[in-house]
């Protein structure tokens, strides 16, 4: 049960970080933000513990539902005002920096593989390669935060971050139960189960949307560059 109560700790600690950050904005924005964030991570957490998401053979999917639900709630929030002023005064190094904790999610795989309750190919044994990006997330926000590295490297590492997330997302959905199931041996089916939902309800469309602000902020950067220039 290592793996699970590492899921927990890295979940409250990616949570109280990010309920930290959200506490620079404005008040009433804040409080809606971060009590819907809670309330997704508490609601999820219920559907799992009572097995109403482990239903493999329910229409729709519920494993799809989970994902489409959290990337909903992170872009219902990056269209407010609010959120953009945030993204602007935040260092441009920050949310690069913060991918790191995709090393601790594979680490969780991976000792789930070991006691037999994930299959090989949803770790770096098989044919997930997420943990080049927790490794490298380090060394790139610390060349952002030095001035060493150019928006266009921004770009590049952003969109190889996100190629690999489909990738994972892709080995994952095709190792649970289900039409798309194509590994031998026995599926994942833990993943909808309470902690480690969590990694389709919350880690996972982190990681996504994390990406898509630091390419926010990098497109930022390359049209205020032409200006400083002139200037």
């Amino acid at each position: 049960m290592l793996a699970d109560g590492s899921m927990v700790v890295l979940v409250v600690g990616m949570f109280l970080v990010l309920a930290r950050w959200i506490s620079k904005g404005p008040p009433g924005w804040r409080a809606a933000t971060v009590g819907a964030l809670a309330a997704w991570l508490i609601l999820t957490a219920g559907l799992a513990t009572t097995g109403a998401l482990s239903d493999w053979t329910a229409r729709p999917p519920r494993l799809p539902l989970v994902v489409l639900g959290a990337v909903g709630l992170g872009l219902l929030v990056r269209r407010t005002a609010a959120f953009r002023a945030l993204l602007r005064s935040t260092p441009v190094f920050w949310p690069i920096g913060l991918q790191v904790f995709r090393v601790a999610v594979e680490s969780i795989l991976f000792a789930l593989h070991q006691t037999g309750r994930a299959p090989v190919q949803v770790t770096f044994e098989g044919r997930n390669f997420d943990i080049l990006v927790g490794l490298t997330a380090p060394v790139v926000a610390w060349s952002v935060a030095r001035g060493r590295a150019s928006p266009w490297l921004l770009l590049g590492w952003n969109a190889l971050g996100l190629g690999v997330l489909v990738n994972t997302m892709a080995v994952v959905a095709t190792s649970t139960p289900g039409p798309l199931f194509l590994w031998p041996g026995a599926p994942f089916t833990e993943l909808l189960r309470w902690p480690l939902v969590w990694l389709p309800a919350f880690l996972a469309p982190l990681a996504v949307m994390l990406h898509v602000a630091s390419l926010q902020q990098t497109v930022s950067l390359l049209r205020s560059s032409p200006q400083r220039t002139q200037s």
